[in-house]
């Protein structure tokens, strides 16, 4: 937008889109709950104009035997880690025509998932998504509705993991 200063005198005033909502984090995992918390968070992302960040957290504690096996490990895990990221960037890129940003992190899912909320101030809202199954919504849905809740600075929306794609598209 160009506004007139003076006689002659022109200024380009930038404003932000409309809209801008940050990033919406969510926790790649390759369980049906995952699915439908990505479609709820890139339907909502397009609408309100924000990204999405996808974790992926490996825990490699368990890799302590010799030195040169871990660093191979790791890396191999990482590897894994990053085609899996991009894969699911690429599904949502087919919604909502955005990039998304990608977290590979090691460690516990709970405290990688606090850190990158902490790291990135551009984070508002942390994504999950919740079983209805006899074995309760899923550790991290329990745990940061629970004890887990205070050490969130974010908003936390768990998305019903038995809703259907439509319903998602109406609901966003």
């Amino acid at each position: 937008m160009t506004l007139k200063v003076g006689e002659g005198e022109e200024q380009t005033v930038h404003h932000g889109r409309r809209g801008d909502g940050g990033t919406y984090l969510i926790v790649a995992d390759d369980s049906e709950e995952f699915q439908v918390a990505l479609r709820y968070a890139a339907r909502l992302s397009e609408a309100s104009r924000a990204h999405i960040g996808i974790l992926s957290v490996t825990d490699v504690h368990d890799f302590q035997h010799w030195s040169n096996v871990e660093s191979r490990m790791r890396r191999e895990l990482r590897e894994e880690s990053e085609k899996f990221l991009w894969g699911i960037a690429r599904k949502i890129y087919e919604v909502n025509r955005q990039i998304s940003i990608l977290y590979v992190r090691e460690g516990s899912r709970k405290d990688q998932i606090v850190s990158v909320v902490d790291e990135d101030p551009s984070i508002r809202m942390l994504i999950l998504g919740g079983s209805g199954g006899k074995n309760g919504p899923g550790p991290l849905v329990s745990y940061f509705t629970g004890k887990g809740m205070d050490r969130l600075r974010v908003p936390l929306v768990v998305v019903p993991g038995h809703l259907e794609s439509q319903r998602i598209d109406q609901l966003t």
